[in-house]
């Protein structure tokens, strides 16, 4: 599922027009996501992969987000 999105928010500069590929987007995650360029900001791919739903689900508990 989180991957469904990140999948998602990386195809919108593509939607947009802006872009011809999300690799080429400058301030996508795309490039660090798929290559591990470090480029613009490394993305920390253990923090999600590969139990990711878990992961998220006792981020937002430990966060207490939702509860405002």
């Amino acid at each position: 599922m989180i991957r469904q999105k990140i999948d998602y928010i990386h195809a919108n500069p593509v939607k947009a027009r802006i872009v011809s590929t999300a690799q080429e987007y400058k301030w996508s995650s795309f490039r660090d996501f798929y290559f591990n360029s470090g480029e613009p900001l490394s993305v920390d791919h253990d923090w999600w992969w590969p139990d990711d739903g878990e992961k998220l689900t006792r981020a937002m508990k430990e966060i207490d987000w939702g509860r405002h």
